[in-house]
């Protein structure tokens, strides 16, 4: 019998995996990785995280916020909406956090994926809204 599908997913190794298997140029610091990602004409990077069975995955929308009170409700409005994951301001910029729990080596690269895709479903369907907010401006819904 084979031992390692008792041992927990490596959540580094997985997403590592699953970045090169679909040719994704990404930068690898310890549990920390880097890459762009494209999704309906708009690109931004990607931040992942991995800790121990669950991989963090953050997608940062470029635009500078002018106004954090202004950002800060947006997110708020916004959040009410997501099923998974939230929106917050870091570092004068609008951030989504999703993640993936990794409880089987099996299922282990489709639960990142899923994660990945709902991050770049989500930026992409409030792109714009983000971006005009960010620059002070209103977008209805």
């Amino acid at each position: 019998m084979d031992e390692t599908f008792d041992l927990p997913p490596d959540s580094g190794g997985e997403l590592a995996a699953l970045l090169e298997r679909s040719g994704v140029d990404y930068v690898r610091q310890g549990d920390q990785f880097r890459f762009r990602f494209t999704g309906g004409g708009c690109t931004w990077q990607m931040v992942c995280r991995c800790r121990e069975e669950r991989v963090l995955v953050y997608g940062v929308h470029p635009a500078p916020v002018l106004d954090e009170g202004r950002a800060a409700d947006l997110c708020s409005r916004l959040n009410s909406q997501l099923v998974e994951g939230s929106l917050f301001l870091q570092e004068g910029h609008f951030v989504l956090r999703t993640s993936a729990l990794l409880t089987e080596r099996f299922e282990a690269q489709a639960r990142i994926a899923a994660a990945l895709e709902y991050n770049a479903a989500v930026l992409s369907h409030w792109w714009e809204r983000l971006a005009a907010e960010a620059q002070g401006l209103t977008i209805q819904p």
